[in-house]
């Protein structure tokens, strides 16, 4: 006679809704603080100072105009916002992507129904101090902004379906128009996720559709008719939020309607910028690039998330419907992300979230059950065959909770221990797979000491030269300079108090050596700099 595990398990009390909320709001406090503990410490990557420096234009001048390469508009004129209500510093810079880095896990508290309790707590635990979820919450880009509107969109999306015919599903479909569309004015991965979500939907309902209609035996037409009749209740609200969608995007896109712009216009230069980024593998990389980044930061959620992912496949139970849903947007993202041809790490946060909602709900599961004390079947000497299995698949069930016990104990704290290295310890190390090109701590340094010089920064005349451009994050944090200039080339007029160039230029050649001294420093790893100053400006 065979046992499966569950004849050999019960189900554990259930957290009380007090503990559960209790838990809850610990879990959200702990993914804030150590979110926002130290934010403005790490020196601004170069992307992270571009954005910011746009968003002082439109702060400054009212100025925006979509360019693709620097994604969409939301994260400028949220951020602007922040810098007029709380001043302008790196800190305030990285605001919006913590509250949405939160944000998003405050979301997953919707998924009760499917995850349960437990679920719930586990999944927000695991993602509150995964390390990549953590870095780029405190990194001044759209990323977690999408990571907050994809999870809203699935939260949205099956409660508004769960409450299809009551007026509860109002709050949840403007929940899933807003999101989408700030989805849309963000980043335009967010065409990634309509494709995702969209080419399931499609999948799914011919799928029902088809089998239907093979059960009732109709003609085709007289199938799509009930099924027509049916959407026709829903159109009104459903063309209302398509509205607010739409608002909401022209809304941003055209700068509080200040410029003109289409919404196609918005989609063509989103996909053909992006479909030739793809083509000519501008920041190109192997398929399997995502997975070292996911072994070393993000062991458990990987491995439970994988162990779900077979579990909720292989043993059915009422929310099969929602975690064929999960597993699908899991394996889809993972593939993704690794065949297109744009590989930075801060793409890594779409792969993550799926994968640690599959391992929270199986953790969940998992420690919903508890052994059930060992049957005394065996107070005789001679036990049955079927006492001698019971005892077998009891032991066995034993071993497989502490092995799993022992392997989540031991990622948890690899995860821990590298969510606290590489956002407090290592964050401007260059050998981190998570800080991709990130600007040198030497930045800090350069700062102070012009900072230092006997000239407010009103008065120094100081040039930037880069034959690349690429002097990024320093205009940032040269922008109260009002007379910096930059440049490919060096400047012809050698009147200026202080000038920064590639270390290889042998500016002795063309400066006296006895007016000016030299200060080499790091911007970036591979691009080293020289900061030559005349001395009179030293105090």
């Amino acid at each position: 006679m065979q046992y499966s595990q569950d004849d050999n398990i019960e189900k554990s009390p259930g957290i009380s809704e007090k503990k559960y909320k209790i838990i809850g709001i610990l879990i959200v406090l702990f993914a804030l603080i150590i979110r926002l503990f130290d934010l403005g410490d790490r020196v601004f990557h170069h992307d992270e100072s571009i954005h910011a420096s746009f968003t002082l234009k439109l702060l400054e001048n009212g100025q925006y105009s979509y360019n693709p390469a620097y994604h969409g508009p939301f994260l400028f004129h949220s951020t602007a916002l922040i810098f007029h209500i709380l001043g302008i510093n790196d800190t305030t810079a990285r605001l919006i992507p913590v509250f949405f880095g939160v944000a998003a896990i405050a979301v997953l508290f919707l998924f009760k129904k499917e995850l349960g309790k437990r679920g719930v707590l586990w999944s927000a635990f695991l993602l509150s101090f995964s390390p990549s979820m953590v870095y780029f919450s405190r990194f001044f880009r759209n990323d977690m902004i999408i990571v907050f509107c994809t999870l809203a969109i699935v939260a949205g999306g099956v409660r508004y379906v769960e409450n299809l015919h009551s007026p509860k599903r109002f709050p949840y479909l403007i929940l899933v128009a807003s999101s989408l569309a700030i989805a849309v004015s963000s980043k335009e991965n967010a065409y990634l996720v309509i494709l995702m979500f969209g080419a399931y939907a499609g999948i799914y309902f011919s799928y029902r559709f088809y089998s239907d209609w093979k059960k009732e035996k109709l003609s085709l037409k007289k199938a799509l008719l009930p099924k027509s009749s049916a959407l026709l209740p829903f159109l009104p609200e459903i063309l209302i939020s398509g509205i607010l969608f739409l608002f909401i995007v022209m809304f941003f896109y055209t700068s509080l309607f200040r410029n003109d712009v289409s919404p196609f216009s918005i989609v063509e230069r989103a996909f053909s910028h992006w479909m030739e980024m793809h083509r000519i593998e501008r920041i190109g990389g192997p398929f399997y690039y995502y997975i070292p980044i996911l072994l070393v930061y993000e062991s458990p959620i990987i491995f439970f998330g994988t162990v779900g992912l077979v579990h909720f496949l292989k043993n059915k139970n009422k929310n099969i419907p929602f975690f064929l849903f999960l597993s699908y947007w899991a394996i889809a993202s993972l593939l993704l992300y690794s065949y297109l041809q744009e590989k930075v790490p801060w793409l890594v946060v779409h792969i993550v979230l799926p994968f640690g909602i599959l391992a929270g709900a199986y953790l969940g599961e998992f420690y919903s059950l508890t052994p059930v004390k060992e049957k005394q079947i065996s107070r005789k000497e001679d036990r049955s065959s079927e006492a001698d299995e019971i005892s077998i698949s009891g032991r066995n069930s034993s071993r497989t909770r502490t092995l799993l016990a022992g392997i989540l104990a031991l990622t948890l704290i690899i995860s821990l221990v590298q969510c606290i290295s590489v956002n407090f310890y290592r964050s401007m190390e260059a050998d981190e797979l998570m800080t991709h090109t990130q600007a040198s701590p030497d930045i800090r340094e350069l700062m102070e000491k012009i900072e230092g010089f006997n000239r407010g920064p009103e008065n120094i005349k100081l040039d930037v030269v880069d034959p690349y451009n690429l002097y990024w994050p320093l205009p940032w944090y040269l922008r109260d300079y009002e007379k910096a200039a930059y440049s490919r080339n060096t400047p012809t007029n050698t009147k200026y108090d202080a000038i920064i160039v590639p270390a290889a230029y042998k500016m002795y050649r063309e400066i006296p050596k006895e007016e000016f001294s030299s200060y080499n420093f790091t911007l970036r790893p591979g691009k080293e700099f020289t900061l030559y100053y005349n001395k009179k400006l030293e105090k």
